[in-house]
């Protein structure tokens, strides 16, 4: 799976993610938080979540080839396995609260946290492995 946007896609991500942390803070600070507008607030940061996170996952690296590719499909099965225990626990742990919801608040959000943090750690590991070859 090649990258998809450009490079500068996944700064602007990590950009927008702690943008999307910080500013609803702010806005609570301000009192600019209150009922009537709470849905909104948490709507917009889910989207603005999401959008960064695709831009981090999907944004090309400076040297592209397939072993970023492949770097990429591992990321990408290993988050499904560990979304799919996430997955799991959480089911369980809303059969014993009997409240199902849980499980469905912000499952997918999760997931592509997870296939961040898995892009990121085989991207680093291959980095040391290449530095560290030996010859």
């Amino acid at each position: 799976m090649k990258g998809i946007f450009p490079v500068w896609c996944r700064i602007a991500g990590y950009a927008l993610l702690i943008l999307s942390v910080f500013i609803p803070m702010l806005m609570y600070l301000f009192q600019m938080v209150d009922d009537s507008n709470l849905v909104y607030i948490k709507l917009g940061m889910k989207f603005v979540i999401w959008v960064s996170l695709f831009g981090i996952f999907l944004a090309k690296t400076k040297d592209e080839s397939e072993v970023i590719a492949g770097i990429r499909n591992k990321a990408m099965r290993y988050g499904l396995y560990l979304w799919g225990i996430y997955y799991i626990i959480m089911l369980v742990k809303g059969a014993l609260d009997d409240n199902l919801q849980v499980a469905d608040n912000s499952v997918g959000i999760v997931f592509m946290v997870i296939l961040v943090l898995c892009l990121e750690f085989f991207l680093q590991k291959h980095r040391i492995e290449e530095r560290f070859k030996r010859k």
